[in-house]
């Protein structure tokens, strides 16, 4: 985790904290995807909202992708170095560059690099259930469609919502579950 731990203004050492967050982030982008999905019919832009509140919560909540958030960035890449203009005649020169940042900051060390592997593995055994149930309804929707599976429950305007349903709800965890797994288990952080 980085050296900011809060969300919020909430202090977040504490690992209840975070469950608390990633039961109430997850809580809120479930609402945001039923919003989507329902108002989606009439407004066709609306699709994106859920994408657009997973990338949020990804980026700047959870972590793990940038520079923002709870936890380090998973690429365990140095920032980018930002160049630093010192007066206006300098503008006409190459920038300076400010110094990188000591590793500890954005370098993840072997207990960081193992936890977040192990994430990473438990998340897409997750998502690749969510990749075989769409398989499964699409096998069954286009059979039904086909007429060679009688099935009245199973339409394929049905068969595709679904689809839509898992593929949103995939595409949610795909982003975030990694992050919200470590700040699941993670055990409180002591700053002393």
């Amino acid at each position: 985790m980085t050296a900011t731990y809060k969300v919020l203004g909430i202090p977040m050492e504490q690992q209840k904290a975070r469950r608390r967050l990633v039961v109430v982030v997850y809580a809120v982008l479930a609402a945001v995807s039923v919003a989507s999905m329902v108002f989606a019919r009439t407004e066709p832009f609306l699709y994106s909202w859920t994408i657009y509140a997973t990338m949020i919560v990804a980026f700047f909540v959870f972590g793990g992708s940038g520079r923002y958030g709870l936890i380090k960035a998973f690429p365990n890449k140095p920032p980018r170095q930002e160049p630093v203009m010192v007066d206006a005649i300098r503008l006409q020169m190459t920038p300076l560059t400010a110094g990188t940042p000591d590793e500890s900051s954005w370098k993840n060390d072997e207990r960081e690099l193992s936890r977040r592997n192990l994430a990473h593995y438990q998340a897409f055994q997750v998502i690749g259930i969510a990749v075989m149930a769409i398989l499964v309804v699409a096998v069954f929707g286009l059979r039904s469609a086909m007429g060679l599976h009688h099935a009245e429950w199973l339409t394929v305007t049905l068969a595709l919502n679904v689809i839509y349903a898992i593929a949103l709800i995939g595409s949610v965890l795909v982003v975030t579950l990694p992050a919200a797994i470590i700040l699941w288990t993670e055990p409180d952080i002591d700053l002393s």
